[in-house]
């Protein structure tokens, strides 16, 4: 699944390419997403500038000139692209002669125009030690779980969740509450520091090359997992 480092790859590309031009035109693949596109995200969106692209963990954010937002998420295995074509593509659109294209083989991704409850940004000044331990306070889930967990942290999923983990010297299945001040420390230098190296090497690319930016190039950070995908 791509997750924040790849997410925050394809915004800074969409930033690049799209940010002030207008949508001229829209298309839903058939079929689409396996949850419809509400019709509420689509109204207007023709003749709507794009003002910004931002990101909210997993989510892209297209802001509009109308005052709304086309906000994307890319599912297990989604990817934007500029024109490419290879009979996956769910959403589309056109805009100053540029076409943006949402693939998605599983179509479990969406599309929309709100967000669910989110946890704080991990790479803000408002994901610390505190935070992380007054998620974990009186939790006996496994701490990685909590990691995953939307709502506890906005954006780390299960590439990043372990190589930090295993960075800072915390064992995946520790029940959350057990988790020291220290640990909790640790923890968060860990999670920012290994998002920062993935979003630089252009997020991560593994064997089936699910994720590539939008322009086409693969994700480097592969080449500096320290354990996820070993074999056990």
């Amino acid at each position: 699944m791509p997750e924040l480092p790849e997410v925050e790859t394809v915004r800074r590309a969409l930033e690049r390419r799209v940010k002030g031009r207008t949508i001229t035109a829209y298309t839903v693949g058939k079929p689409a997403f396996n949850r419809p596109i509400p019709a509420e995200a689509l109204r207007g969106l023709k003749g709507s500038r794009i003002t910004a692209v931002e990101r909210r963990g997993k989510y892209l954010l297209l802001k509009l000139s109308r005052g709304r937002a086309l906000i994307c998420h890319l599912g297990m295995s989604g990817s934007v692209s500029f024109g490419a074509d290879d009979g996956h593509v769910r959403f589309s659109f056109k805009a100053g002669g540029l076409t943006v294209k949402i693939h998605d083989p599983r179509r479990f991704g969406r599309v929309g125009c709100s967000l669910p409850e989110l946890g704080p940004e991990p790479l803000s000044p408002g994901f610390t030690a505190e935070t992380l331990l007054a998620a974990f306070r009186g939790r006996k889930a496994p701490v990685k779980a909590l990691l995953l967990d939307q709502a506890v942290v906005a954006g780390v999923g299960n590439i990043y969740a372990t190589e930090a983990l295993f960075t800072a010297r915390v064992r995946p299945q520790r029940p959350a509450r057990s988790i020291t001040r220290k640990e909790a420390g640790s923890l968060c230098r860990e999670v920012k520091a290994v998002l920062r190296k993935a979003i630089k090497m252009g997020g991560t690319t593994l064997n089936d090359e699910a994720f590539k930016d939008p322009e086409g190039r693969p994700g480097r950070f592969a080449l500096r997992v320290a354990v996820y995908g070993r074999k056990q």
